[in-house]
């Protein structure tokens, strides 16, 4: 569905654009932004799921993760729909998802004003590096932090 890439992508902008205190400085996320594209996203593939979130019929939110690489790729909530709990809901769904293909534990490479929510939701630091970001022929290299999630599966203990 060609509207659902392109909403995706508005709330994927609006999202980077909306970062409250970012620690990345503006050609950063210009670059960040700007190589964000409709066709960035995975809703074809059947090795990955993509959760949206709605209101009033509008994406404001969505996840995208790879299930064979349990990786979380994507995370964003539009700005204006920001500290309402959409992507702590995100992240529940995908859990239960995960949880119902096998998935023990999930990885993701987290922006750097993005790690007190996955610390909130269960994530832990496990390493950083620095990765390039590029587009229009600008290149940048972005501080992420590489996190993980151990996911229980029902009935079982993760220790």
């Amino acid at each position: 569905m060609p509207a659902d890439y392109e909403e995706i992508r508005e709330v994927h902008v609006a999202s980077i654009h909306g970062v409250e205190d970012s620690p990345y400085n503006d050609e950063e996320l210009e670059v960040w932004a700007s190589g964000v594209s409709a066709t960035s996203y995975s809703l074809d593939d059947p090795e990955t799921v993509v959760l949206v979130a709605e209101s009033d019929g509008d994406i404001v939110g969505f996840v995208e993760a790879s299930i064979t690489e349990a990786e979380l790729d994507k995370l964003y909530v539009d700005s204006a729909y920001q500290h309402q709990g959409i992507a702590t809901s995100l992240s529940e769904e995908l859990d239960q998802y995960l949880r119902s293909q096998g998935v023990d534990s999930v990885f993701v490479e987290a922006a750097a004003n993005a790690i007190p929510f996955y610390e909130r939701v269960g994530y832990e630091r496990v390493g950083t590096h620095m990765k390039p970001i590029s587009s229009d022929g600008t290149s940048v290299e972005m501080k992420v932090i590489d996190m993980e999630k151990k996911i229980r599966l029902r009935g079982t203990s993760t220790e």
